[in-house]
């Protein structure tokens, strides 16, 4: 134990005097711009990153899984990228984009205070407060065990839907090249595709219930099937990848895991070097290149999916060519959401000029702007929280925004099975959300939280009719048991 304490401490300060240097070297290059010091700052980048995440292990990786998994897909998608490049200025995706010197500076800016102040206010907030999430007087779980037989029902009549919707689309967009799939929408009908969106949401209210242990692997198992195994039939690594960490967290709050052996560990590194090789393949077969594996192609697999980076990049190279203001691509999610859609009748292709003549996604505006041939031909750069956070409020944004991440996370990680369902069932997706937020929209999640308002609203018959009743009676009960006690 005492070993542990003296590991965290050394980690703890090594990183604390690799975050003051970085901080002293900002403050240098505010008065003395150089491209020395720039250089120095990206090295730094990622022995802050690695520090932090080596932090978290020996503060113990499963209290802070949720923590741990957020800053390795950080590092993942923002950061894997640059050590395999010859310059650490010039970023390739799409058009090769060389930042000058201030220009790279800011972007550095960006990554540290983005890893630095998210891990720093996640530590203080979980320090403060074991149990952010707690509420006293509220449903427990117990009241919602009367929901269970009619969430079995509705899982047993939309699992086929989501089945049935997601094998289509990869049966479809699997006989087409990998970027022309993007080009299309998928003709699904309306009930198979209101059924899979009602089944998202239902699937996670069951596990929020903490059902009994065949059941859980049942419902994940299928879960991880039809949100993860069929995403990465499509060439979608990131969405399998998420949905893995979602699985391995929801495991760990299970089975109230407090502490890994070193046998598990080495478990869990076997299982990442088989999924390693398994995203490799898909990669090479996404682009029709021989499915062999080598060190060239672990090389060329980190540079592709650690190519978010590009995204910052030319959002500040490209700051001042976007037509409208920054906060317009950040809050579209908001205003182009399926909701508006069928409320105002906009239709359009999933990607192309028809899209951007109707919407203002921050994702396919950067795309077009770095080249539009590109984009027009299916490609897409993706996105990133911190560079449209940047685009809409500059540095100051990235600092708050940084701040309240930190707090989220550290609030979503204290979750417990004891509390309302609805409640942890949003928690539960945005946990899947949060690992996809280095390369994701920040407010990418509102269309998902719409198809779970709607399936929150067709429970709501029931849970008035079962749990608030037992709620109301159980409280009565204690104001009761209180009165007598005082007399």
């Amino acid at each position: 134990m005492k070993a542990n304490i003296r590991k965290d401490l050394i980690t703890g300060i090594l990183l604390l005097c690799a975050v003051i240097t970085e901080v002293f070297l900002i403050i240098w290059n505010i008065f003395a711009l150089s491209d020395q010091i720039n250089y120095v700052m990206y090295v730094l980048n990622y022995i802050v990153g690695g520090l932090i995440i080596i932090n978290l292990m020996m503060k113990g990786i499963t209290e802070h899984f949720l923590a741990f998994a957020f800053f390795c897909t950080y590092m993942l998608f923002l950061m894997a990228q640059k050590p395999f490049e010859k310059y650490y200025n010039v970023y390739l995706t799409f058009v090769r984009v060389e930042l000058d010197t201030r220009q790279y500076f800011c972007f550095s800016c960006i990554l540290f205070l983005g890893l630095s102040l998210t891990y720093y206010a996640y530590c203080f907030w979980s320090q403060r407060s074991r149990c952010l999430l707690k509420t006293d007087g509220e449903l427990s779980l117990e009241d919602f065990q009367y929901l269970k037989p009619v969430l079995g029902i509705l899982l047993s009549i939309t699992l086929p839907c989501a089945v049935y919707m997601q094998g289509y689309i990869v049966m479809i967009r699997g006989s087409m090249e990998y970027t022309e799939g993007y080009l299309i929408n998928v003709d699904i009908p309306a009930p198979i595709k209101v059924g899979y969106y009602v089944y998202t949401t239902v699937v996670l209210l069951y596990l929020a219930l903490k059902p009994r242990p065949w059941q859980m692997v049942t419902v994940l198992s299928t879960y991880l099937l039809i949100e993860g195994g069929f995403q990465l039939l499509q060439g979608r690594r990131a969405l399998f990848a998420c949905t893995v960490l979602f699985v391995a967290w929801y495991l760990i709050k299970y089975y109230e895991i407090n502490r890994i052996s070193f046998k598990f560990v080495i478990s869990l590194g076997f299982i990442f070097i088989l999924l390693l090789a398994l995203f490799i393949l898909v990669e090479q077969s996404r682009d029709n290149a021989e499915t062999r594996l080598s060190f060239d192609m672990i090389r060329r697999f980190l540079i592709s999916t650690g190519g978010s980076d590009s995204v910052i990049a030319n959002t500040i190279f490209r700051k001042n060519d976007f037509p409208e203001s920054g906060i317009t691509y950040l809050l579209d999610p908001f205003v182009n959401n399926p909701l508006v859609n069928i409320l105002l009748g906009k239709t359009s292709t999933a990607q192309g000029m028809a899209y951007l003549e109707q919407h203002h996604s921050f994702a396919h505006w950067i795309s077009y702007m770095t080249e539009s041939s590109l984009y027009l031909s299916g490609h897409g750069m993706g996105s990133s929280y911190l560079a449209e956070t940047y685009l809409a409020f500059g540095i100051p944004g990235i600092v708050i925004s940084s701040l309240l991440l930190g707090w989220v996370i550290n609030g979503i990680n204290r979750l417990t099975f004891t509390e309302n369902i609805y409640r942890n069932a949003f928690i539960f997706y945005m946990v899947r959300r949060l690992f996809t937020l280095p390369r994701d929209g920040a407010f990418s999640w509102v269309d998902g939280l719409l198809y779970m308002l709607f399936s929150f609203i067709l429970l709501y018959p029931f849970y008035a009719r079962f749990c608030w009743q037992q709620t109301e009676y159980r409280r009565g009960e204690r104001e009761n048991n209180g009165a007598r006690f005082k007399v």
